[in-house]
C-alpha cells in the first residue's frame, strides 16, 4: 500500500488554502497563474505565503507554485513579468 508523504500532503493543503483564502479575500476567481503574478507583484502577499507555508525565500516559494502546477512556466503573462526590469528588482 502506498502511503502519501505527510509533509507533502500538508504542504499541498496549505497551498490550496492560501489560494482559496486569497480568492475569498479579493472576491474574485483567480487561476493559479494570476495568483503567482499577484505573489510576485505584492510584497505583503509574498510574506503571507512564505509564512503560511514556512518557506524562507522567494525561489522556494516559486518552486512550490511550479511543483503544484508544472505548466505555469508556459504562461506568457508570467514570463513577460519575469523578463521585465521590475521583476529583477523584486526578486533580488
Amino acid at each position: 500500500m502506498n502511503c502519501p508523504n505527510i509533509n507533502q500532503v500538508e504542504s499541498d493543503h496549505l497551498f490550496r488554502m492560501f489560494c482559496s483564502y486569497f480568492c475569498l479575500l479579493t472576491n474574485k476567481k483567480y487561476n493559479l497563474a494570476n495568483i503567482l503574478l499577484l505573489y510576485l507583484q505584492n510584497k505583503d502577499v509574498r510574506e503571507l505565503f512564505r509564512n503560511i507555508l514556512d518557506i524562507d525565500d522567494d525561489i522556494s516559494a516559486i518552486r512550490a507554485f511550479l511543483e503544484f502546477d508544472p505548466s505555469l512556466y508556459k504562461s506568457k503573462y508570467i514570463m513577460k513579468f519575469l523578463n521585465s526590469p521590475k521583476a529583477k528588482n523584486i526578486l533580488k
